[in-house]
């Protein structure tokens, strides 16, 4: 299995909305989710340029866990903003992104002016993953277009369907992992 590229997408959506009670100081309400797309496309044949490619879900991504923030804010100049956002999320391209979504919102005319601002902010990030399609199968070596693929939870190695399920289960007796990186199983 190759990994023939990997791009992330940010979605991001705020919405502003007036504090009813003045005592309160404005604030910035972040939540991150965190996915992982992966497609799979086939090999490129030689002299072609187009290669077939199939979307095989997406999962909440292992690598990073969703979280929420909540920031105090004194005011919602653009400096301020970004200035608060990468000091707590140390990432300054995230930062510069956010800063303009909020800012937007924090200048609606729909809002009273002089009063408390609470922002909520939606992350969303997608890391899409390419894998190339496997021929063969691993564990048995014959060719794909006898059987129907599945893939190893976690590390996407390629076997036929049938071959995985018995892997899986001698493995819940011995070493539990995929036959090829010994990824851990479950």
């Amino acid at each position: 299995m190759d990994t023939k590229s990997s791009e992330r997408f940010l979605r991001i959506q705020a919405t502003a909305r007036a504090q009813s009670d003045s005592s309160y100081s404005s604030g910035v309400v972040i939540f991150q989710n965190h996915h992982v797309e992966i497609l799979l496309q086939d090999k490129q044949r030689s002299g072609s340029s187009s290669c077939l490619i199939e979307t095989l879900g997406s999962h909440p991504d292992p690598c990073r866990e969703g979280s929420t923030l909540y920031l105090d804010f004194d005011n919602f100049t653009p400096n301020y903003i970004f200035r608060r956002l990468a000091k707590e999320l140390n990432d300054s391209n995230l930062a510069r992104y956010m800063r303009d979504y909020i800012f937007d919102e924090s200048q609606r005319g729909d809002l009273p002016q002089g009063q408390p601002l609470l922002i909520t902010v939606l992350v969303e990030s997608a890391r899409r993953v390419y894998l190339e399609r496997e021929e063969t199968c691993a564990i048995c070596l014959d060719d794909f277009e006898s059987k129907t693929m599945s893939m190893f939870p976690g590390c996407f190695h390629q076997f036929h369907r049938e071959c995985l399920l018995e892997w899986i289960e001698r493995s819940r007796r011995g070493h539990g992992s995929c036959p090829l990186c010994r990824h851990p199983f479950g």
